[in-house]
């Protein structure tokens, strides 16, 4: 705006008071502004112009007349004034009230002069002529293009509505409703005008321009809460109330133990008597709606002029916790407690039954179950591994199994011994016998006649094979480390034990035997069974160490030959030089204990145990006696003298003694574990014997 009259104080204030107040008279205006109107400044809608229109003037209304005779009323009988009459009166008028007619001109033309200078003003600053933008809602209300005063106009049916009308909010098959009384509500009108008339006038130009685009083709809606005095907080309560009494209430799953625990101490533990049963009661959901939700959609609707909410999605469903079926295992589970022994006076101290339940069962039968079902499940006693009668012999302290032949005899024998044998309990410190155990081997008893050596001649006897049986217990007892007491080996190697561990009984002659060495009783376990023979030393351990065996062949007899005179014509058509009968290699061999540590495995000792000494059986081959020859004569003739021919001896050469020395790694044989069948290479016709001249073994060939 270029410089003029108002851009810079003025100095003749008083004087343009002066003119002001002459037009004023000689206008016949009466009315004082009660403040200065400056047209830089925007006005409210009653600004200081009001006085310039009032409602009873019109802008382009006659100024009202001059009260001076000079322009007094004609009288209408009168012909009327002619031009030069009127000129001559208004000179007349203009020389007797010159001073007073330049003022008011004077006056007239500065109150031009502001009049159009406030029009520019306000054009220019309101370019939308003091009206809201178009497409404005207040609510539901459209007040777009009004004034001020206009849109006031235009709430009053809101007011009417708020203070008037019920809010109703629909909650599934319930109504719950607010009165304007219970809520006080209250439309402040004034501020909600002022919003909308705000709209597209504030903000940078280019968010005011982009606001009076919009508002060409676009609904823009300003929603009233803001606008609105009300009780929130009483509605919030209300609903809150309300969803606390409605719907369903959540229950949890709950479990427990259902009838008399039983007494699980082995000694007193009845498996007869009735079970605890384990009962799960399903939880049901608890079911209701989200108050806070709908709290919210009542004051969108009040916002929007609405007094009906149809609450949707604001149905609620809590499910019970997850059963956990580990935590409640846990919870019943009682491991059972193996029987153990008073360490002062050895006796047994009886074990504990455990108890639980199938988690398996439990989880199919919950993961089918409907809200508020009642599950049982039987809980289950479990035994203990060791019960009082067995916690003195819980452990294997020795054990050998050895694989027996298909003689249907000599099995029945084994399986006859082993029954003898299995069950049979040694204090500390007692002493068994073989033979005892036993007895005499008697048909009576159903023992059966089965090849066994008398001597150094395979025969049928009694009882023939047992001697496996005393063997298999034997190696039993040395890994148990029992004390060896009586043992004698074979006459020859046996080919089901490992050199060295075996050991023959006769009734009536050899005989094994050991002692329990150890603190506690130990029981004999034997039995045959899938073409071996069982045999374990049980008891309680108290080593720190283990035992395997090991021997060493320190000399070898290798068999004689031994010819046997047959005639030619013999029953089996053997001819010269068959070999009747391979024989048997002679052996001396030692036998050791190694003791291993069962921490590292380390080992602690190796002893010394025995020697055995094993025969020779000589190798028999087929000689044919030669056919006599005679000369036909008369006279009498004396026989040629012929020299017999020795055949070699058949004495068995005894193995010569040999001088013990330490075994070393590269002559020395280790047997296998206990429980391995292991079985020495053939030589010749292998099986057992007695020492010469022994009284007949229950051996088998």
């Amino acid at each position: 705006m270029a410089e003029g009259k108002f851009s810079h104080p003025r100095n003749n204030r008083e004087e343009e008071r002066q003119i002001e107040q002459a037009f004023r008279q000689i206008t016949g205006q009466t009315h004082t502004p009660s403040s200065t109107y400056n047209p830089l400044t925007p006005q409210d809608e009653e600004s200081d112009l009001d006085y310039l229109f009032t409602e009873t003037e019109e802008p382009n209304a006659e100024l009202p007349p001059i009260h001076s005779e000079a322009f007094a009323e004609e009288d209408p009988s009168q012909p009327p004034e002619s031009f030069d009459d009127f000129l001559d009166r208004a000179i007349d008028f203009f020389t007797r009230y010159r001073q007073q007619v330049l003022l008011g001109l004077s006056a007239a033309a500065a109150l031009l002069v502001v009049i159009v200078i406030a029009v520019i003003f306000i054009g220019s600053s309101d370019p939308y002529d003091g009206k809201i933008l178009s497409n404005v809602y207040l609510g539901d209300i459209n007040v777009g293009g009004m004034t001020k005063a206009q849109a006031s106009s235009a709430l009053k049916s809101a007011e009417v509505a708020y203070a008037s009308t019920d809010m109703v909010a629909v909650i599934g098959s319930q109504e719950l409703r607010f009165t304007p009384s219970d809520t006080k509500i209250k439309l402040k009108t004034k501020e909600a005008v002022n919003a909308a008339y705000a709209y597209g006038r504030t903000g940078t130009k280019q968010q005011q321009q982009q606001a009076l685009e919009l508002s060409q083709s676009e609904k823009h809606t300003i929603g009233l809460l803001s606008y609105l005095s009300l009780d929130a907080d009483l509605i919030r309560s209300s609903l809150e109330s309300f969803a606390a009494s409605s719907g369903s209430t959540l229950t949890q799953t709950s479990y427990g133990l259902e009838g008399i625990a039983p007494d699980l101490h082995a000694d007193k533990f009845d498996p007869t008597a009735p079970g605890q049963t384990l009962v799960i009661t399903m939880g049901t959901p608890g079911t209701g709606f989200d108050a806070n939700t709908v709290f919210n959609q009542i004051l969108d609707a009040y916002s929007l002029l609405s007094f009906r909410v149809e609450a949707a999605s604001v149905e609620t469903i809590t499910e019970p916790d997850p059963i956990d079926l580990e935590a409640i295992y846990k919870e019943f589970y009682i491991e059972p407690v193996d029987a153990s022994i008073d360490p002062k006076t050895f006796e047994p101290i009886p074990g504990v039954y455990g108890c639980r339940f199938d988690v398996e069962k439990a989880r199919e039968l919950t993961a089918n179950a409907k809200p508020g079902e009642v599950i049982r499940i039987p809980m289950e006693y479990v035994e203990p591994a060791i019960t009082d009668k067995d916690v003195l012999y819980h452990d294997v302290l020795g054990e050998c199994q050895t694989k027996h032949t298909s003689n249907a005899n000599r099995n029945t024998n084994l399986r006859l011994a082993c029954e003898a044998l299995n069950g049979l309990v040694l204090n500390p410190g007692e002493t068994f016998s073989y033979n005892d155990a036993l007895g005499q081997r008697t048909a009576a008893k159903g023992y059966k006649p089965a090849p066994a050596y008398v001597g150094q001649e395979l025969v049928d006897d009694i009882g023939g094979g047992i001697c496996q049986v005393s063997s298999t217990l034997y190696y039993a007892a040395l890994v148990a480390d029992m004390e060896i007491v009586s043992r004698t080996n074979h006459g020859f190697v046996s080919s089901y034990i490992p050199y060295g561990m075996d050991a023959t009984v006769s009734w009536g002659g050899p005989d094994f035997k050991f002692r329990n060495s150890s603190n506690y009783p130990v029981k004999i376990e034997a039995y045959v069974a899938d073409g071996y023979v069982h045999v374990a030393i049980l008891g309680t351990d108290q080593r720190d160490y283990y035992v395997k065996l090991e021997y060493k062949i320190t000399g070898t007899q290798e068999p004689d030959t031994k010819y046997i005179e047959m005639e030619a014509d013999n029953p089996d058509g053997l001819q010269d030089g068959d070999v009747i009968d391979q024989g048997v290699t002679g052996y001396t061999v030692k036998t050791y204990k190694v003791k291993y540590s069962t921490v590292n495995n380390a080992v602690v000792s190796r002893d010394f145990i025995t020697t055995s000494q094993y025969l020779t059986k000589p190798r028999q081959v087929v000689q044919i006696k030669p056919e006599p020859t005679t000369t036909p004569t008369t006279e009498a003739t004396v026989p040629p003298t012929t020299q017999a021919t020795v055949p070699p001896t058949t004495q068995a050469t005894v193995p010569s003694t040999t001088q013990e020395t330490v075994p070393t790694t590269t002559q020395e044989t280790v047997a296998p574990p206990a429980a391995a069948n292991t079985v020495p290479p053939e030589n010749g016709q292998s099986g057992e014997g007695s020492p010469e001249g022994s009284q007949n073994d229950d051996s088998p060939a």
